[in-house]
């Protein structure tokens, strides 16, 4: 029963982030936060964090990074208040011609941690195309108990030439 569950919330996480409009079903819960987004030369990311006292779920991070040329390195990081049953991220790298509309996903990466508080994933260098945008979505799951909280992240767009 309790690997349904946690199948089930991976694929809402998933289908969040493709942007369904879907009911959240009243096991998972998203807490209070806000994101704060930083765009640099080389480098963007999207921090979430919760303000939701008393939640497990406390912070999530997305970077996109420039590697050597031709390479990205793209990152993601649950983070919870305290050590939790299982910690989960997922992080999807995808490309667009213009960096606004015609977002299609490359390639994914999916970190785990159980009896933790952290839980990190990392593509290493990522060959990419050139002359194209990109940008990194995640989903953060912790599951504690019968409780689950999720949220998700998203970078801006970043143009690889």
């Amino acid at each position: 029963m309790r690997r349904w569950k946690a199948k089930s919330i991976f694929a809402l996480v998933g289908l969040m982030l493709a942007g369904s409009s879907l009911t959240v079903c009243a096991e998972a819960e998203e807490p209070a936060g806000y994101h704060v987004y930083e765009t640099q030369e080389d480098e963007v990311s999207d921090t979430w964090y919760g303000t939701a006292r008393g939640a497990y779920l406390q912070a999530a991070v997305v970077k996109l990074t420039h590697g050597k040329t031709g390479y990205a390195v793209c990152s993601g990081t649950t983070f919870a208040h305290r050590d939790c049953e299982e910690i989960y991220v997922r992080i999807y790298l995808d490309q667009s011609d213009n960096g606004t509309s015609g977002w299609g996903t490359i390639d994914y990466w999916t970190g785990r941690s159980y009896n933790d508080g952290t839980a990190t994933v990392s593509s290493g260098p990522y060959k990419i195309t050139l002359d194209k945008y990109y940008r990194v979505k995640g989903g953060h799951s912790v599951f504690q108990d019968d409780i689950v909280e999720t949220t998700t992240t998203c970078t801006n767009a970043l143009y690889f030439d």
